[in-house]
């Protein structure tokens, strides 16, 4: 039940967790996104306390009475996204009479949490262009102009500039912090407290998390082979020559040096996905020949790390493919397919309410999930399906059948690795079950109703 259907609520929680509250900050954050509205209490734009903004500003309208404040109230045109919070505050009360009781710029928040706050933002920004500049569209794909790719790049610089101006003053703050005070011991002689019984006792704070120990340069020089080792075998798997990424591996693991190697491995892995993306052959190898093509080069880099590392006199074990399927099944995990999914409005996927059964937004893959897609091979209809609205379903190949029926047809004509599909597949399952929570999958046949029908493979099946 939805917080409107409800009758509102004085909980600001619940307003947060609504899909209702999030499609409204999705929406009003991507128009406004750097207008005064936007900004903190130091001038910068900062998502978290834009939501803060509109969460105190729907739960006052649900004090005030109003039954639905999504569908009742326009924020839009109400809302001015060139004021800033506190003084958005003061128009909201004269023109809807809406009381905020403490009516702060932002909730309360300390120095620190703005700081962390506004690196989280200024990271995600960073992210989003880094993607429009790398593929030259945008997250809901698409197509930019060369004007807006160079615009996008100028912009990407900035926040880098920013977010490390930021980082600078977070660890200049914590720097300031006061030692914690020694604990103070009885003196000899003095008199010994009666203890209180049990449950008149505070709770004894817990002790703060010891970050792990920096590796010793041994150990960071094992890491770092063991981190171009998986890094080579991605490449050449991909039919890429790893040695003529090397400085690239260099710069990425610099970057991360010194950190836990979780972070290490994501950070290789992730530019070995990009590059795999960006200079993928568009070539058909039998799998066989793929399978001694790494045998081949990985045999080759393994005698070079050797050599590097002092090792020549043991010759190393041949590797095998399923090394690389580790390695790619791993950089799938750190995508969680049923956490990739967000809610899109429909005018940004060139859609109509009136198109969509009269629903404004649709589900769709984040930019992590569509890089990932695109990286694997997924073909372009399958994409656009994945970025429409299953009141439109009725016109595409399979005719009027779930997300998932399409992932399995691809997975039956091999299109795709077949622990890549198993991966898609759980995307897709994300989005029809929240399409199916909705009541939009009238009409549309899930894969389990089909499978109930027919047990053999979809493609023999005439269509």
């Amino acid at each position: 039940m939805t917080l409107s259907a409800s009758g509102g609520t004085t909980d600001i929680n619940r307003v947060k967790q609504s899909a209702e509250f999030q499609e409204l900050v999705d929406r009003l954050w991507e128009r406004w996104r750097g207008r005064k509205v936007t900004r903190d209490v130091r001038g910068r734009p900062n998502r978290r306390s834009f939501a803060n903004f509109l969460a105190n500003v729907i739960l006052a309208a649900y004090r005030a009475g109003v039954p639905d404040p999504y569908k009742d109230i326009d924020w839009e045109a109400i809302i001015d996204p060139d004021l800033s919070p506190s003084e958005n505050y003061g128009l909201l009360e004269q023109q809807l009479g809406l009381r905020f009781e403490e009516r702060p710029p932002i909730p309360g928040e300390t120095d620190e949490d703005v700081l962390r706050s506004q690196i989280e933002s200024t990271e995600l920004q960073i992210r989003d262009l880094d993607f429009e500049i790398r593929y030259g569209e945008d997250r809901y794909g698409n197509k930019l102009t060369p004007e807006q790719i160079e615009n996008a790049r100028k912009e990407k610089e900035e926040l880098e500039r920013q977010l490390e101006e930021l980082r600078r003053e977070l660890e200049e703050l914590e720097r300031q912090k006061p030692p914690a005070p020694p604990p103070t011991e009885r003196r000899r002689g003095a008199p010994r407290r009666r203890a209180r019984p049990a449950e008149e006792r505070a709770p004894a704070p817990a002790p703060a998390p010891t970050p792990p120990p920096a590796p010793t340069p041994e150990e960071e020089e094992v890491e770092r082979a063991r981190l171009w080792e998986l890094f080579a075998l991605a490449l050449t798997a991909a039919g890429l020559d790893p040695t003529q990424y090397e400085d690239e591996f260099e710069s990425i693991y610099n970057s991360v040096r010194g950190r836990p190697y979780l972070d290490k491995f994501r950070a290789v892995m992730r530019h070995a996905s990009d590059l795999i993306k960006e200079n993928r052959p568009e070539v058909y190898v039998p799998t066989e020949a793929i399978a001694r093509q790494v045998e081949e080069a990985v045999r080759r880099e393994l005698e070079s790390l050797a050599e590097r590392l002092g090792e020549l006199a043991r010759p190393p074990a041949p590797p095998r493919p399923e090394e690389y399927l580790t390695a790619a099944q791993a950089e799938l995990a750190s995508v969680p397919p049923e956490e990739s999914i967000q809610m899109i409005p429909v005018d940004a996927v060139d859609l109509t309410p009136e198109e969509c059964g009269g629903h404004n937004y649709i589900w769709a893959p984040d930019a992590n999930a569509l890089g990932l897609m695109r990286g694997y091979g997924v073909s372009t209809w399958v994409i656009r399906k994945f970025f429409t609205c299953p009141e439109r379903w009725w016109g595409e190949a399979n005719g009027s059948t779930d997300l998932e029926f399409t992932v399995e047809t691809m997975r039956e004509i091999n299109e795709v690795p077949r622990f890549f599909a198993d991966w898609l597949m759980k995307l897709a399952r994300a989005i029809d079950d929240r399409y199916e929570e909705e009541g939009r999958l009238r009409g549309i046949t899930r894969l389990s109703e089909f499978r109930k029908r027919h047990r053999g493979p979809i493609t023999k099946v005439g269509r």
